[in-house]
């Protein structure tokens, strides 16, 4: 049976659910109706299918059953009509079923049962209609079973089977609340006597024997993994196949080696998953992503159409393999047959998957809300295409989406999913065109309102004042269209003049707030330096960051004042385009290479004077990356002539040169300590070189495309690579080998650097964009935006403070890139891990007295700890068969609060472990719990969008708080308890004040979900953290009035404004005078 459902075949292999058997069965002689309800993995279908329905035959004669069994799926009408024609049923007679509507239900038994028969009708899965079907045909179904239902036919059985964690699903339906009232039943765990017989009997049955204690040992390990069922079928599946028998005696060496109940899911798992090659296992991660959702903070099975995993051969060839080894369960016929994780156990105990799950996360919610809002949106556009149209996506969560589309990080999405997003680009595209043309209509009506109101003095002075304001609120609103637009500094000289207009008025208008916050939360380009007629191709700072320096296809070469953005002066000497440019280790000394006309050539300059010191010949084609050795007294250089050369700077005399490459060299760089060298080529390959022999040491290989850039990590140990393949690829020197690809960008990568800690790498691309990487981990930290062409050439400052870009805009940005880091407050190492749960961990904290640690799971408990031991304390059990996602601890560390899935917080007495009350309020999950400091008032978070505040005493709810348009992840208390933090994936933070329940503000900045917000402890600083993968800390020491929005903006943009190489209006160069002044721009 492996993980799957045991079916009505398999009657003679179930045991051990006997009274159930009888109960069951005396029950359905009395009512119509039964809602079988039970845990994941309880058995619930299994009972019905191998244990009721074939008792009932022999009951009713199996001839005159009628079984129709189908699950809810997209459409249940659909499902149910397919279940007719598995049965007896034409397509003529089943198509009665198709019809979604409220008498469909009632119109197929009155139209196709025959009197004597009777009808089972078993509705497995029955929360697949909250987690798969669309809302309209979800409620209309509902009716349709409440009518059937309500008409009572005694020969008309009903039987749904649910997984008692859905039960708050439904609360919306008061007709289910009432049929749960009614007829439903849970189903309890199987006691020592009846495991014993499931084990033993099936064995007994066919002459086989189990060794001496082997049954005790299998029952002890089952109750170690918490009872499950699936795991304990599992493992005595793999312990029945032949090759385990020996001498017809289930012995126990054999069931060490398959891991037994608590391992041999995931070592069988793992020994399929390790026989697959990197690209197989790629595939193998696609698929199950696809098939995972995350309900609250559980991961949970879905089901997808099979076909979609068909396209691809290897993606095709992978899905089989799985579905073989029952990993995968596929049903259906060709066509319509749909693919699912054979049991969410897979999910629970498989270490492959947890660590897929944890890494995917933000791409399994996004594809959740994804599916749920096409669906909707799919529906209503049956209805109403214009409030359709408000269900599509815009904003942050369209770029994302996008995004990972591009990445191609979501493969195989549902045609509707697809439709859904091009229909929100549609629409996007339609309302950012229509912005930005009323609010250029708007500006300058308004500007010549008011210019004729004060020449010719027609209008009275409060109409003056409306255009003033409208102005400024068109002003507003285009800045933004702005910013969206990547135009960061622009945006800021919009908003800028909005607030002065604001000032003037010493009026609050709220688009130009807003627009300034959203500026600064957004702002990464801090300066622009223009000059260049055509495509800068290099850009490099000297060694103390002080100066820049650029080369360009306009043949010249500039330096410029980094604070100031002033042009110090510029080169002429080439006569064609300049392809790179670098300093000496010293700054004293440019060295420059070009794709002269007749001779190619390279050229060292003197930097003071910028007088051409010599020019070095004996390239034959254009030479295409310079750069100096560590100590500054040799020259290297890459050409189109396949070659590379070294150089002695001081007498420019070749040394010698390097042949190897079939293709001309696009990148050349020394390692840090000056023995060897590194090159990229045309050719899709990288050498390194020894640097005193001239004699090459390795080729790497792994690019599929021309390697364009090429760069060793400070301390030689790491070299990086960027190709027109589109990747990024990082290497072990001293062996070669590759160590990780970083894929991302949607074209070829032109440039590719170290940060000076050697812990971050920049790329810049010709899809026009640059991004930040974590070298450690691979993963993409931020990408930058704002350049019109390819980003040609990107470094960092010597402090790693700032970024370079030089792109074919003919522009260099400046780009402030300081991150925040967090570190632990000694040695950072691991001091002990705490086993016990059986599921993910959801919450921990420490008491006030730092002796205890409480852990919420969605095992369903909590666990107390003593974090000097590492021993647990108590296990505290209450919440109703739902997952614990938040417990923390009173000031007085005497009481602890919980929140769940169950919709319900509770109170515990730490030092007993007895639960003292449960507050009910929230219609959702509870998704965080916090004590205010003086542990008199209770916040909690939900996921139905709303705050709630609660007396502790009592237990009264005192006031609910609503403002956000999302589930709400987390909320806590200000150090004084007179303010609330909140965070929502409507990816806000807001601040309210407790006493009046009032909302402060609003905090806009984050891309993605804000999962997390906490106060420091002086409660000036908020820190948030959010599923867009960055910390934001914000400033709350000042009362983020209009004048210090603007003093914070116009310090970011002074520079910009008064540098006389940007492409500022002269008008708008004296915009800031007399603003700001460096005020602490903390928080950004």
């Amino acid at each position: 049976m492996g993980l799957f459902k045991f079916e009505e075949g398999d009657k003679d292999k179930f045991f051990g659910r006997d009274n159930w058997i009888v109960e069951l069965t005396d029950y359905l002689k009395q009512k119509n109706v039964l809602l079988l309800l039970g845990a994941s993995g309880s058995g619930k279908s299994s009972l019905v299918q191998a244990g009721l329905i074939p008792k009932l035959k022999d009951n009713f004669g199996a001839n005159k059953l009628v079984n129709l069994t189908f699950v809810p799926d997209v459409n249940p009408f659909e499902s149910f009509y397919g279940c007719l024609l598995a049965n007896r049923y034409k397509q003529y007679q089943a198509k009665l079923a198709q019809a979604v509507k409220e008498d469909t239900l009632i119109k197929v038994v009155e139209g196709l049962k025959n009197n004597s028969d009777l009808w089972f009708i078993f509705i497995d899965q029955f929360e697949e209609l909250f987690t798969r079907t669309p809302k309209t045909e979800r409620d209309i179904f509902i009716k349709s079973l409440v009518n059937l239902i309500e008409n009572n036919n005694s020969l008309v059985k009903i039987v749904m089977t649910m997984r008692a964690d859905f039960l708050d699903k439904l609360s919306p339906y008061p007709s289910l609340g009432k049929i749960h009232d009614q007829y439903s039943k849970m189903l309890t765990d199987m006691d020592e006597s009846q495991l014993r017989l499931a084990i033993a009997e099936p064995a007994a049955r066919n002459g086989v024997i189990f060794e001496k204690g082997l049954i005790n040992q299998i029952i002890a390990d089952f109750y170690e993994q918490a009872g499950s069922l699936p795991l304990l079928q599992y493992t005595l599946d793999l312990l029945w196949q032949k090759n385990h028998i020996q001498e017809r005696v289930l012995n126990n060496k054999i069931y060490q080696e398959i891991g037994g109940v608590t391992g041999a899911l995931e070592k069988q798992a793992d020994k399929i998953y390790s026989q697959f090659n990197e690209q197989q296992r790629k595939a193998a991660e696609e698929i199950f992503l696809e098939l995972i959702s995350l309900e609250g903070e559980k991961a949970v099975s879905r089901r997808a159409d099979k076909s979609s995993f068909e396209q691809e051969e290897m993606q095709g060839e992978v899905l089989y393999q799985l579905i073989d080894n029952r990993l995968l369960v596929s049903k259906g016929e060709d066509g319509k047959a749909t693919v699912e994780v054979a049991h969410e156990e897979l999910l629970r105990c498989w270490q492959v998957l947890q660590n897929l799950i944890r890494e995917k996360e933000e791409i399994i919610v996004l594809r959740s809300r994804l599916y749920a809002d096409a669906k909707q949106w799919d529906d209503l556009q049956k209805q109403d295409a214009v409030k359709a149209s408000s269900e599509l996506w815009g904003g942050s969560k369209l770029a994302k989406i996008v995004e990972f589309q591009k990445n191609n990080s979501l493969p195989n999405l549902e045609a509707v999913a697809i439709e859904f997003i091009k229909a929100s680009i549609s629409q996007a595209e339609r309302q950012k065109n229509e912005k930005i043309r009323t609010a250029r209509r708007i500006a300058a009506g308004s500007l010549v309102a008011v210019v004729i109101s004060s020449s010719l003095g027609l209008m009275a002075w409060n109409k003056t004042k409306e255009a003033e304001y409208n102005q400024a609120e068109s002003l507003g609103r285009y800045s933004l269209s702005l910013l969206n637009e990547h135009k960061n500094l622009e945006a800021f000289v919009e908003a800028i003049k909005a607030g002065k207009i604001q000032q003037k008025q010493q009026t609050y208008n709220k688009e130009v707030t807003n627009a300034l916050q959203e500026l600064l939360n957004r702002k990464s380009e801090s300066n622009r330096l223009e000059g260049h007629k055509d495509f800068v191709t290099s850009v490099n700072f000297s060694p103390d960051g002080k100066t820049l320096v650029s080369g360009s296809d306009d043949k010249t070469i500039k330096l410029w004042n980094v604070e100031t953005g002033q042009k110090l002066r510029t080169f002429y000497g080439h006569d064609g385009p300049v392809y790179s440019v670098n300093f000496s280790p010293d700054g004293k000394t440019l060295v420059s290479g070009s794709d002269d006309k007749t001779i190619k050539t390279i050229k060292i300059w003197n930097v003071e004077t910028g007088q051409e010191i010599r020019t070095l010949k004996g390239h034959g084609g254009p030479v295409y990356s310079v750069n100096f050795s560590p100590d500054g007294k040799t020259l290297v250089s890459g050409s189109e002539d396949n070659t590379i050369k070294l150089w002695d700077v001081e007498t420019g005399q070749e040394i010698r040169p390097l042949k190897g490459h079939d293709n001309l060299v696009n990148s050349v760089n020394f390692s840090p300590d000056g023995k060897t060298l590194v090159s990229g080529s045309w050719d899709k390959t990288i050498k390194l070189w020894d640097v005193e022999t001239g004699q090459e040491i390795r080729t790497l290989k792994g690019h599929d495309s021309p390697v364009l850039s090429v760069n060793f990590s400070p301390d030689g140990k790491t070299l990086v690579s960027g190709s027109e393949d589109k990747t990024i690829k990082l290497w072990n020197v001293e062996t070669g080998t590759e160590i990780r690809t970083l894929t991302g960008h949607n074209s070829p990568v032109n440039s590719v650097n170290f940060s000076p800690n050697g812990k971050t790498l920049v790329s810049g691309s010709l899809d026009k964009t640059i991004k930040l990487w974590n070298v450690e981990t691979g993963k993409e930290i931020l990408t930058l935006k704002g350049h019109d062409n390819a980003v040609w050439s990107v470094n960092f400052s010597p402090d790693g403070k700032t970024l370079v870009s030089g792109s074919w805009d003919n522009t260099i940005k400046l780009w402030n890139v300081e991150t925040g880091k967090l570190w632990n407050g000694s040695t950072g190492q691991e001091i002990r891990t705490l086993k016990g749960h059986d599921f993910s961990v959801n919450s921990v904290n420490f008491s006030p007295d730092g002796k205890t640690l409480v852990s919420g799971s969605a095992d369903n408990t909590i666990k107390l700890w003593n974090e000097s031991t590492g021993k647990e304390i108590h296990t505290l059990k209450g919440h109703d068969g739902s997952y614990v996602i938040s417990v923390n601890f009173s000031p007085d560390g005497k009481t602890l609060v919980s929140g769940s899935a169950d919709k319900t917080i509770k109170l515990w007495n730490v030092e007993t472990g007895q639960e003292i009350r449960t507050l009910k309020g929230h219609d959702s999950f509870v998704r965080s719990v916090n004590f205010s400091p003086d542990g008199k008032t209770l916040v909690s978070g939900s996921r139905d969008k709303t705050i709630k505040l609660w007396d502790v005493e009592t237990g009264q709810e005192i006031r609910t708080l609503k403002g956000h348009d999302e589930l709400v992840t987390s909320v806590n208390f200000s150090p004084d308890g007179k303010t609330l933090v909140s965070g929502s994936y409507d990816n806000t933070i807001k601040l309210w004040n407790v006493e009046t329940g009032q909302e402060i503000r609003t905090l806009k900045g984050h891309d993605w979900f804000v999962k997390s917000v906490n106060f420091s402890p002086d409660g000036k600083t908020l820190v948030s953290g959010s599923y867009d993968k960055t910390i934001k800390l914000w400033n709350l020491g000042t009362d983020w009035g209009l004048s210090d929005l603007m003093g914070r903006s116009c310090d970011w943009v002074r520079v910009y404004l008064h540098n006389p190489n940007s492409d500022v209006r002269e008008e708008d160069r004296g915009l800031c005078d007399g603003i700001g002044g460096k005020s602490s721009v903390s928080g950004f």
